[in-house]
């Protein structure tokens, strides 16, 4: 015989629940990894690593970071 639930744990419960462990593992994430701050676009990145918003990695361009808009692209 197996043990389950007692009662079913609605939907909100349920979402609140994920969504706090969402935030302890960024705030685990940020204590354990080094951020820092790109210096070609100012956004949040992990260290000795390109940056995923502009493509850019000590001053030289990386990868080709394409924008959801057609209008903007930026080559490498």
């Amino acid at each position: 015989m197996t043990i389950g639930p007692k009662k079913k744990i609605s939907q909100a419960k349920g979402r609140q629940r994920h969504s706090t462990r969402e935030g302890l593992n960024i705030k685990r994430m940020v204590d354990t990894y080094q951020i820092g701050i790109c210096k070609n676009c100012g956004a949040k990145k992990l260290s000795h690593r390109v940056c995923p918003v502009c493509g850019y990695y000590k001053g030289k361009q990386i990868l080709t970071i394409k924008s959801k808009s057609k209008e903007k692209v930026v080559d490498a």
